[in-house]
Order: C-alpha cells, then structure tokens, then sequence
C-alpha cells in the first residue's frame, strides 16, 4: 500500500488518488461516550435473525437482552470458541513505546530482518554498500503476507540431495499436505512477501526524485517474496540459512505468463515478442495458499513503478484507464535506468502487472506464474476454498477507494491428493465481481448480494459496453465491474475463509472520500461514483472534531461477514453482514459496533482502526492486523500504534474483539499466520519508524545501530499453549 510519508514526528497526511492509506492526524486522547445501548442492542438481535434462524431467534429474543446489557463476558458452554481467548488485554500503544508488546505470559523472537542473508554464500548486510546482486540473496524489504508450509522430512531430504522436487516427493506431498497443514512440524517452510521500498529508509545518501543506478538495483532486487526453511525444536522457531529451499523472487525474476492473456498481442513487448516471460512481481501484498499447497502471492499497486502514461497509445491506454500509471516522471525515477519502466518507449509493458502470481515452495526450481485468468487490478488477498461440485474459488479485494470485491471459480476439479493436476486449475475459470444489495430493513447493516459474471459474450452487457473480448475484460478488469454494476467498497484488503464456518470475511480498511451525501458523486480512478454511505459501507463522517456537517468520510474501516447461498462457495448469490464497524467504542462519533456486544465499553473491547490483514485460528476466532491506526480519527482520533486483535466469530461471545499484540512506533502490522498447532503466531513488522528509519534514536529491531529494519517476528506463549490462552 501506498503510505503517509513521515518525515519527522509530527505527521502530515499525503493524498493521492488511488491506494493510498485514508488516514488522518490523531492523539491518543478519547472522550467517554457511547452508542445509544438500544440502537445496538436491537442490531446485535437483527444480526442472530439473520445468521441463525427464526427458531434460534425467537429463544434469543426471550432470554438475550438481559445478558446483552451485562458489562462483563457472557457466560460460555464448553467448546465455545471464545474460550481459547484468555490472554491480558494489551493496551494500546500511544506511539512512545519502542518495541513490540505482547501479553504478560508471552514473548516474540525476530526471525529475519531486511538484509539478513539467505544463503551461507550470500553477502553480508553492509548498509552503506548496498548493490542489487547483494539484495537479490538477502531477506527483502518491507515484509507483507506470511505463509506457513509444513515441510516432511522425506521432501526435505529429498531436495537436500537433488536440489529439486522429484515426482515422488510430489505425491508425497500430494498425499501429506492436506492432513500435516495443520499440524506440528519440526521444519517448516515460511514465504514473506515484500511489498514495496522507501528509498529514504534503506539508503543514507538517498535524495528524492535522483537516485543512483546502485540504488534503483537494491530497491527492484528488495522487492517479490522471500522462501525460507525454519526449524522448531519446541520453543522460538529459527530459521535454517542452510536450507535448499531458500530463495529470493525479485522484481527481475523471470515470471511465466499463464492463463488467457499467456501470448496475446497487448503481453507482446520487444523484449518479450511471444508475450510469455515477464520479468519480476510487484507490490506484493497480501495472498494465500492454495488447496495443494501452493503460493498465491498479489501484485497491489504497481502503477507506481511505471512512467509516461500520457504517452502510451490511445489503442493500449484504454486497458488501463481504470488503473492509470503516472503521466509524467514516475516518484521513484526506475524509468531512468531500467527502460522497461518508460511506458513512452514500452507502453505493453504494463499490461503485465496487476495479477496473482502462484509458486511452490517445495519445489526451489518452479518458475512463478501470473495467473491472468483471475484478472488485473491491484489484488489484496487471494483465500481459496473449494466447492460443492468440487472446484476452487478464489476471493480477491481490489485495494483502492470505491473498489471492488472478486471471486473466481475453476472450471476445472480439485483432486485432494494429485498435486500434479492441480497446479493450473487457475488458469481456466469465471471470474465475478460482487455486488452487496440492501436488505430488508433499512440501515439494519446486512443485505443480499450477487456474484455477477465478468464473462463477455456477443450481445451481453459487456459487449454492448464495447467490450470486443475476454481478453480485454481480464486487462481491464476495473472497467468491466463499473459495466455490471458491482458495488464500490471502501478499499477492500485482506479476505479470509472461516475454516469452522465457511464465511467469508472482508477486511474494508477505510475510505475518507466516502464523504457524500445522498446524490453526491465524485470522480475517483478514472471514473465518478457516489461518495454517499450505502448499506454495505454505512459511514460517511467519523472524525471527531464534533461537527456534524465535517463528513470526513469512514476514517476506521469496516469487516463484512459473507455467507454464501447454501454455505458453497461456488453460489452466484450471498448473504451480508457487517460484523464490525471499526473504531474506538468509547468515541459516540465513530458509530462502532462489535457483533453482538451490545455494550462494547462495558465488555471490554479495544479500540481499532484500520483493519487490514487478516488470519482464522484453528478454533475459529479472527485475528486481524491493521495498517494506519496512529493517524486515523481527529482532534479526538487513535494515535496509536498498529495492533494485532483477536476476536470470537462465534458463540457467547461473538464480536468482543480485544487487542493481542501492539506494534511499533510508524510500523504496520502484515501477514498475521498461524503455525499449524496454532502454538506459534507469525507477523511482520513493516516499515518499523517510516520515513526516520535512519534518524530516530531507539532503532528496531532493538540492537540495530544504523536503522530501522523491516522484520518477520514470531509470538510464542512462555509455556507452550496455544495463541491466544
């Protein structure tokens, strides 16, 4: 994502049109107010009406309000999900704290840091002697999504000795994936995505708008993914420098295009005539694992890599006007030393990004794919789950204001234990778009929804657009949705599948330009849409100044609960709810709500903002992570560091959302993943200090003298319990 750029202390909000974080400066300071308890009270019944069933409404209406009113936590029955949730609270960090927090009986290890080298013949990190062949073997910058894989020994030895995945260590795989995912495993596999770089906290003689050819080399080489082996010998997970199974892809990795658009004229460039090979992935952002056992890994805004968007010809610039590059000079300059980036003189060359990439971690040779059937925009998340006629789905947010939500079904099957035929089941599919219709009752926040097909046919309403192919609608993926009608949401990010439920949960990170009132409109990403709050997207004023006319837009964000009709993923139809409207509860204009907590400063839960990533612990709960809580809000907003929440889906419970780990000062929390005993919890800390990574005193991780370093960190409870105890 796109970030506020800091450049001392006091913080000053950069506004751009697409991607960018909606946040604006805050303190810590909050008032002591709340919600009418009557208004949420009656939300959290309409809610069990709609997820639970006339039968089990009408005994919740007899006995529920008396309990909802209470200030302490229902009582639960046994295998009430809650009950794993016992940690300390931990409060919220106010921006001074100079390190990770974690409850009292828990403790975090730093696994790897940018610049930590990835193989025993790797360089050194030398922080003043910074090339683009180091980086190439070093851990990259900026860590985003993490991926856990269990990794059996047999495979691990098999690469050990070959260096590659053999066919049988294929079908053992194949066969041990699906049981060992969610199990202990004394070696396992981690991928981390690097999303993005901020010269001025990697280089100490960078000067913006003229870097140096050294310096473009680091920054193209410190983006993609890193592979990496760790080792758990029951305590702190380490990681394994020895391993074959590390690897670095880059933003110069040869990528195989696969899929509709593998070979098509708008892939062809110079440098690539068949249209088949790309170098390099970028922004990769959020993502997920595959059903086999793969990675799906997301290239989010990478319009801000390229230049000279004015100058692409009229016949390619229409693919992207939804999602435009800079006309002039590019922020970062790469057009000056990688030609490729200069649309002027390669303007194909930007038709190649925008896509889910997949890989397999057990295999150190497989060459990473672009799946274009799954379309192009600025993917965040990738969460698979399979179908009632046994295809996969894949559900997508595209991570922009007033963007949209995706799924993709295959058209192929799924087998459970032959990997081998798995592994382009997302090259062929029908690729939809969602659009959230409004319920029954008005402002209730739940409703319908539909999946409509982005499927161009001679006659259909895309072809009557002008639309001339799928081709183009996959290269123009934004464009097609705006022709059926699909529903502009605010900034769509991480999108996780309940592996207890089946539900769909969409992290909506925030959208100050959701600032309308009913009738207004305005022109975001190449096209006008209404700025007015609808049902799915409820709030167009929650700063605090105390101005009711301010409409400052939904500064906190949102969570939206998607049940599928007849709970398969492959329906065209859904159901919705917003399971929680993000804020502190204790500020009356932030208009929060928390499931079924009906007294959310009573019960105890913690203020958030920003909900960003997202991760299912194995009883159910939802973990999230958020990206910009220090400036969201007003006069009266958060100033508080990014957290990491934990929260009951189901159950007594449901909805008293509490903060488990606080981050540090300017750092987002990414990747939030599980070990597959759940014993030990994964995140990254991404941009640890952003934009004084080098001038503030208390650098991070502690022990770092030169600057601040992004870092992969794992949480472990000192006794060996489960997260979240």
């Amino acid at each position: 994502m796109s970030k506020i750029e800091r450049k001392d202390q006091v913080q000053a909000a950069v506004w751009q049109d697409d991607g960018s974080v909606d946040v604006l400066p805050g303190t810590p300071a909050r008032l002591t107010a709340s919600d009418p308890i009557q208004t949420v009270l009656q939300k959290a019944i309409s809610r069990r009406a709609l997820l639970k069933g006339a039968a089990a409404t009408g005994a919740t209406l007899v006995i529920a309000p008396s309990a909802l009113l209470s200030t302490s936590r229902p009582a639960t029955a046994a295998g009430d999900p809650s009950n794993r949730l016992t940690f300390a609270t931990v409060a919220a960090g106010d921006g001074s704290e100079p390190d990770v927090r974690v409850p009292p009986n828990y403790s975090y290890s730093v696994i790897l840091k940018w610049g930590d080298p990835l193989t025993p013949t790797a360089p050194p990190f030398d922080v003043n002697n910074q090339t683009g062949e180091s980086q190439a073997q070093q851990f990259g910058f900026n860590a985003d999504l993490v991926l856990w894989y269990p990794l059996p020994n047999y495979v691990r030895r098999s690469a050990d000795l070959t260096g590659q995945l053999s066919k049988l260590a294929e079908r053992v795989i194949g066969f041990q994936y699906p049981r060992l995912k969610n199990r202990a495993s004394t070696r396992a596999l981690m991928v981390v995505n690097h999303e993005y770089t901020t010269g001025a906290d990697m280089f100490p003689d960078y000067v913006s708008g003229n870097p140096t050819q050294d310096q473009v080399e680091t920054e193209i080489e410190a983006h993609g993914f890193s592979i990496v082996e760790l080792t758990h010998d029951g305590s702190a997970p380490t990681f394994d420098i020895a391993s074959p199974f590390n690897r670095r892809v880059t933003g110069s990795t040869p990528h195989r295009i696969s899929g509709p658009l593998r070979g098509h004229p708008m892939m062809q460039t110079m440098a690539d005539p068949a249209g088949e090979t790309v170098l390099g992935c970028l922004n990769n952002c959020a993502g997920g694992k595959t059903p086999w056992g793969t990675i799906l890994t997301c290239e989010e805004n990478f319009d801000q890599y390229f230049a000279n968007f004015d100058d692409v010809p009229a016949e390619i610039k229409v693919l992207s006007q939804r999602i435009p590059a800079p006309g002039g000079e590019s922020g970062r300059r790469w057009e000056n030393f990688v030609a490729r980036f200069d649309l002027s003189a390669h303007p194909k060359e930007y038709n190649r990004f925008g896509y889910i990439v997949e890989i397999d971690p057990y295999d150190p040779n497989d060459v990473p794919k672009k799946r274009t059937a799954m379309g192009r925009f600025k993917h965040e998340g990738a969460a698979c789950r399979i179908t009632s006629a046994n295809r996969v789905a894949v559900y997508s947010g595209d991570d922009a204001r007033f963007e949209y939500v995706y799924k993709f079904v295959s058209d192929g099957s799924y087998s459970k234990y032959n990997r081998t035929a798995n592994k382009n089941l997302l090259d062929s599919g029908t690729l939809y778009v969602a659009r959230f219709d409004a319920g029954d009752v008005e402002a209730d926040d739940m409703g319908t929804g539909v999946w409509l097909p982005l499927v161009w046919a001679p006659g259909n309403a895309l072809d009557n657009a002008g639309f001339t192919s799928q081709a183009q609608v996959l290269l123009d993926t934004r464009g097609a949705a705006d022709v059926l009608g699909a529903t502009p949401m605010d900034r769509p990010e991480d999108i996780e599948v309940s592996p207890a439920t089946g539900k769909v949960y969409v992290a909506l990170t925030n959208n100050s330009r959701r600032d309308g009132d009913p009738g207004q409109t305005r022109v975001v990403n190449g096209r006008e849409v209404s700025s007015a709050p609808d049902e799915a997207n409820p709030r167009n004023d929650t700063y605090d100044d105390g101005d009711p006319s301010s409409n400052t837009g939904n500064q906190h964000g949102h969570v939206i609960e998607l049940i599928e009709n007849g709970n398969d993923a492959g329906a065209t139809t859904f159901t919705w709810n917003i399971f929680i409207k993000c804020g502190d509860p204790e500020v009356a204009a932030h208009g929060t709500s928390f499931g079924d907590v009906a007294d959310p400063v009573g019960a105890g839960v913690s203020p958030i903002s920003d909900p960003d990533n997202l991760v299912h612990d194995d009883d159910g709960n939802l973990w999230i992570a958020t990206d910009g809580q220090y400036y969201s809000g007003g006069d009266i907003g958060f100033g508080q560091n990014d957290g990491v929440f934990a929260v009951p889906l189901e159950g007594a419970n449901r909805g008293l959302l509490r903060q488990f780990l606080s981050g540090v000062p300017g750092g987002e929390i990414c990747g939030p993943e599980f070990s597959g005993d759940n014993r030990t919890f994964f995140c990254a800390i991404q941009h640890p200090h952003d934009g004084i990574a080098f001038s503030i005193s208390d650098k991070w991780p502690p022990g770092e003298s030169d600057v601040s370093k992004p870092s992969l960190i794992a949480v472990n409870e000192n006794f060996g319990a489960k997260i979240g105890a």
